[in-house]
């Protein structure tokens, strides 16, 4: 089968081809899912290197245990499930720690008839996120990531980190109560202000 007819197939049908020994679909579910699980793994590694070992990992694992699988579960949840357990034992080696501090996936472009101060100001509010997030415990940022940024359900999160929905929603409550703390407040949570740079 060409990868051209495979693009039609269902996730499901695809990995029913990789279980039957065809890795061939694996090319066309990288491309369906990886810039989803890359977004999700740099959000919350920040470490641009460590996302995309992360993202080729969860390709080799969805290979390599392709009889897990079972349908029950989107395989979307499946992957994200992957990749936070990978980004978790990342994060439990000490000497793992954020990398990259300006560069970020949440840079948006600006259209041309912006003011370089609204630029300014823009970028300034995405480093405030990003540097919220990395406040939050990881299980919170696991939560709000997968929740408000992959748009996965409570009751998807709750299958990818092993715990109950009412867990979930309270991780994504705290999280969100939080970054509008962090956000709100003109001194960071380093007791610095904001604008003194």
């Amino acid at each position: 089968m060409t990868e051209k007819a495979m693009i039609d197939l269902t996730d499901q049908e695809l990995m029913g081809l990789v279980q039957a020994g065809d890795y061939s679909p694996a090319a066309v579910l990288f491309d369906r899912y990886s810039t989803r699980i890359y977004n999700f793994a740099y959000r919350f590694l920040r470490n641009s290197e460590a996302a995309e070992d992360a993202t080729q990992e969860v390709f080799v694992k969805m290979m390599k245990h392709a009889h897990q699988f079972n349908g029950e579960a989107k395989l979307s949840t499946w992957l994200f499930s992957i990749t936070a357990n990978l980004c978790r034992d990342y994060l439990r080696k000490s000497d793992n720690k954020a990398k990259d501090d300006e560069e970020a996936l949440l840079t948006m472009a600006a259209p041309a008839e912006y003011s370089p101060a609204h630029v300014l100001e823009t970028r300034e509010t995405e480093r405030r996120v990003r540097d919220a997030l990395q406040k939050l415990t990881a299980e919170q940022r696991e939560a709000i990531l997968l929740s408000r940024y992959q748009g996965l359900s409570y009751a998807e999160i709750a299958q990818i980190s092993g715990c109950s929905e009412g867990a979930v929603k309270t991780r994504v409550f705290r999280a969100m109560e939080t970054l509008k703390k962090i956000l709100t407040d003109p001194m960071d949570g380093d007791g610095r202000c904001q604008t003194a740079h």
